[in-house]
């Protein structure tokens, strides 16, 4: 992955509910349209289960957010447009 994620200062602030949106952060990170990462360096760099990830993603994909292409997973473009209009708000919620 380009972008480092330290585990343990990552894993103190994932909470269940948080999974989701730092997936999303960290496949934003190294979004380059043809980059897939797998489920086990995901896990890695949140410093969580790999099965917990894997049920997260699922969910994503159903949302259109994240593609597969079975070996691992990147953002859609419509993930990648939604990412990117979170990270360039002044919106601390979004």
């Amino acid at each position: 992955m380009s972008k480092f994620y330290n585990p343990l200062i990552v894993s103190f602030i994932v909470s269940s509910e948080d999974v989701g949106r730092w997936l999303i952060q960290i496949l934003y990170d190294n979004y380059n349209g043809e980059r897939f990462i797998s489920a086990l360096s995901l896990s890695k760099a949140l410093g969580i289960d790999e099965s917990v990830v894997i049920d997260e993603l699922k969910h994503l994909m159903k949302s259109n957010l994240v593609e597969t292409n079975g070996c691992g997973y990147m953002l859609s473009l419509k993930g990648y447009e939604i990412a990117h209009q979170r990270v360039t708000s002044f919106c601390p919620h979004l």
